[in-house]
């Protein structure tokens, strides 16, 4: 698992730096930006753009009851390709000290033990060259042929900076099943002080 989850970092890693002016959320975090279909969504980076795809619906070709977008209308789904080559999509962006942003994403497969699929989304802080796993989930945690939940992560950085989300999802041992990553919602989460501003704006307060 850490071996795989290296991977990811290094990818990203090769990514060119935001500069400092950046701003301080993640572009097109829910994938609404740009038409459904295969290829790297915008302002994102992937290594096999034949296996990542923006979708508004997505059953494996009918092995799992229909997931649906957790936030506006799409999603982004990773499918895993040759044998133990991560399919990786990528993004690097800067956060403020304390800023919080939050994902929903699933693990589903198509494959069975003892071809242990994985899927994991993680940070990676280019300030301390440390990662955080946010989710990791194989086909041993999920169980055979198993469409996951969605589930809801959230990442707080401790230091302002540079940052990357890396998502990926890699065959293991073998090629002939698939297994996907699900990811939506990526975006940064507003400070207190603004949903007051928003209520207000709305006459929901006062």
């Amino acid at each position: 698992m850490k071996k795989f989850l290296t991977i990811a970092a290094a990818f990203a890693a090769s990514l060119a730096l935001p500069s400092a002016a950046s701003a301080s959320t993640i572009i097109n975090g829910g994938f609404e930006s740009g038409p459904l279909g295969s290829g790297a969504p915008a302002g994102w980076s992937t290594n096999n753009p034949s296996l990542v795809q923006v979708v508004s619906s997505f059953n494996g070709g009918g092995s799992f009851t229909p997931y649906t977008a957790q936030e506006g209308s799409q999603f982004a789904v990773l499918t895993t390709g040759a044998q133990d080559i991560a399919t990786v999509l990528t993004q690097i962006f800067n956060l403020g000290a304390g800023e919080t942003i939050s994902f929903m994403v699933a693990f589903a497969t198509t494959d069975y033990l003892p071809f242990d699929d994985v899927g994991a989304l993680g940070i990676f802080n280019f300030t301390t060259f440390s990662g955080t796993t946010l989710f990791s989930q194989s086909v041993g945690s999920v169980g055979d042929f198993v469409g996951g939940p969605w589930t809801s992560v959230s990442f707080t950085a401790p230091t302002a900076g540079s940052y990357a989300l890396n998502a990926s999802v890699q065959n293991v041992q073998d090629s002939s099943q698939p297994s996907y990553l699900l990811l939506d919602a990526a975006g940064a989460v507003p400070e207190p002080g603004t949903w007051m501003l928003m209520l207000l704006g709305l006459g929901a307060v006062g």
